[in-house]
């Protein structure tokens, strides 16, 4: 029997939809897959045989790596609900339990677009032994896991030390039992990581991943995240990333560490001067991450303050090649994303300090949202068993493959490398495209020219 040959029936292929085109110089085309993540490059005649789906005519090579690239798929098939199959299968068959964790309410910090009503809420013994029982009977009721993540979330979480290291043993004892692997991360202002707390969280408490955030310089910042007794929170932060970076043993800590910036009309200026003074101070060489995000809503207005997308995203390039050109561990081209955020996965959960269950971090302590039905339950009135199947959000794949979500993800060629971004936010009529829509075939070119030159070639610019 004759093996079939898919070079020989060029007419069951097509060109993939979702495919972004970047030209680097005259003579060279790049065809980035948002499926595989994977580019290609062509020569230009070579890519205009493919753009016209002249497969015929194709050096076979190329052609068999066009299709193994997802640039080529079968005529037959509907890319879009591949696309949502892949992301849904993930979700179904994800083994880590994700239980994000707000120790407190409360907050040194007083930044103006922040839409939390902090409080001196903190969790009590009570509420912990309920938070214990519920991710105990999930592992007992599924048996399916591998892993145990632990998020520490805001208000700030560092303002409940004792809590999380009163939490955490207990946490861990129950992942060992079921043969787990635990880990565990933090956002946090990072006003309270001093040294000795950041080396006592990594080495005792499992905490494996910091996100600590710098609006700008000192001048900038400390307009935007000031205390709420009106002092300034710049140079206390920056002062114990310094010393935790110049920690002697830091590297064999395997703790990452990133550093976020929001901005906004009033700060973006001060965006290359922060990546200046962070190279001045090394840090850079030991940060895992930085990255640049516009300020959103948080249940009130403050979007309104950001720049216009296409903008920032004009802006964004500039600081990617900016950092990269200072050593920066920058990512230029995003990845697959099959899930776009906790809201979409029916087994993880946020529960705050008042023992409310959510299934997005972005609702909690929020007056905006104390009417809106996003509450799943309570910890004081909630069975360890009943796993709260009604949530909001979790059929996101499917209102999108519908054409139902309220967004262009419908027919976006960077869908499987966005995920859809906010379901709520969308929801709220609000636009919510991330920046790197705006600027891919920026990012794929600068992927490659770095692919193939090395990042010195930024020094031209």
């Amino acid at each position: 029997m004759e093996v079939f040959n898919p070079f020989k029936n060029y007419h069951m292929f097509k060109n993939s939809y979702y495919k972004i085109k970047s030209e680097v110089g005259n003579d060279t085309v790049l065809f980035y897959s948002t499926r595989s993540g994977e580019t290609m490059a062509l020569e230009s005649h070579t890519a205009l045989l493919y753009e016209n789906e002249n497969y015929d005519d194709l050096p076979e090579n190329v052609f068999s790596k066009l299709l193994a690239s997802d640039l080529i798929v079968p005529k037959e098939e509907n890319e879009l609900d591949e696309v949502i199959l892949e992301n849904k299968t993930s979700i179904a068959e994800s083994r880590t339990l994700y239980q994000v964790i707000q120790p407190t309410a409360n907050c040194q910090l007083g930044c103006g677009y922040c839409g939390q009503n902090h409080t001196k809420a903190l969790l009590n013994n009570e509420q912990m032994d309920a938070i214990v029982e519920r991710v105990k009977f999930k592992l007992e009721r599924e048996n399916n896991f591998d892993a145990l993540e632990i998020g520490w979330f805001g208000a700030e979480p560092l303002m409940a030390l004792s809590n999380i290291k009163a939490l955490t043993p207990r946490l861990k004892a129950l992942a060992d039992k079921h043969n787990l692997r635990y880990s565990s991360k933090m956002v946090t202002n990072g006003l309270s990581l001093k040294l000795n707390v950041f080396l006592d969280l990594v080495k005792n408490y499992h905490l494996s991943f910091f996100e600590i955030t710098l609006d700008g310089t000192e001048e900038y910042h400390d307009k935007r995240r000031f205390l709420k007794s009106g002092e300034k929170s710049y140079r206390i932060i920056l002062d114990n990333l310094i010393d935790i970076f110049n920690y002697e043993g830091f590297s064999e800590l395997n703790t990452t560490v990133n550093i976020r910036c929001n901005v906004d009309q009033t700060n973006h200026d001060s965006v290359t001067l922060l990546i200046d003074e962070l190279n001045s101070l090394g840090i850079h060489k030991k940060l895992s991450n930085f990255y640049v995000a516009p300020i959103h809503s948080w249940g009130n207005d403050a979007h309104l303050m950001s720049l216009e997308i296409a903008n920032f995203a004009d802006k964004e390039i500039d600081w990617v090649m900016y950092s990269l050109k200072k050593e920066f561990n920058t990512p230029v081209v995003p990845s697959r994303k099959k899930q776009t955020c906790m809201a979409i996965d029916p087994k993880a959960e946020l529960i705050d300090a008042y023992g409310n269950i959510y299934n997005c971090t972005e609702i909690s302590y929020v007056p905006a949202y104390d009417e809106s039905g996003y509450i799943l339950g309570n910890l004081n009135r909630t069975d360890p068993s009943n796993l709260l199947q009604e949530r909001p959000f979790v059929d996101w794949n499917d209102l999108i493959r519908e054409n139902k979500s309220n967004s262009p993800c419908h027919t976006c060629k960077i869908l499987p490398i966005c995920g859809g971004a906010c379901p709520k936010t969308w929801k709220e009529g609000i636009f919510s495209c991330p920046s790197f829509k705006f600027n891919m075939e920026d990012r794929i070119a600068l992927s490659y020219i770095i692919a193939q030159k090395g990042s010195e070639v930024l020094s031209a610019f």
